[in-house]
């Protein structure tokens, strides 16, 4: 045997025998268990710029109603528990809502989406529509409003009051 066929075979095991277990071994290990870890987290705001002033805005205009930002779909929308369950969990299970409108008791009766340009590209826009539409089958409706065109507080609170009539 050659040196240059050793020097290969040395380096291919190299590459797909001890790299990926060194990488298995690293990926593994878990943080969280170390006396001191040193975690890559930051903490970042909930809302943006706008999202702030509309939350404002809904808090103006709906003082017998509970406001909450930044709520995921899980804790709005309930999938009864079957075989399927988790098939139908998944397809909401990662998004979120901007803002959800809630009666006294915590009953959600509304969400409200402040839609940006970015919903129009088709991946958002697919999202957008199984959102709107698993909530919407969960009788709670669904409010969109274009960024900059927030409606006066007198139009939330008689739109929101509306919605709460026929909601039940």
């Amino acid at each position: 045997m050659n040196a240059s066929f050793v020097l290969t075979v040395a380096i291919l095991l190299l590459i797909f025998v001890a790299l990926p277990i060194l990488l298995l071994r690293r990926r593994n290990r878990n943080p969280f268990l170390a006396k001191n870890p040193k975690l890559p987290y930051l903490r970042r705001p909930l809302m943006t710029a706008t999202e702030m002033d509309v939350y404002i805005t809904l808090l103006e205009a709906l003082p017998d109603y509970m406001v909450f930002s930044q709520v995921q779909a899980s804790r709005v929308l309930e999938v009864p528990k079957s075989r399927e369950t988790y098939y139908w969990f998944n397809f909401v299970s990662r998004l979120s809502y901007d803002f959800v409108i809630c009666r006294a008791d915590s009953t959600p009766i509304a969400v409200i989406e402040v839609d940006d340009r970015t919903h129009e590209l088709p991946e958002r826009q697919e999202a957008d529509n199984r959102k709107n539409k698993a909530t919407e089958a969960a009788g709670v409706a669904v409010i969109r409003w274009l960024v900059g065109e927030t409606p006066r507080h007198e139009a939330i609170a008689k739109l929101i009051r509306r919605i709460d009539r026929k909601s039940g």
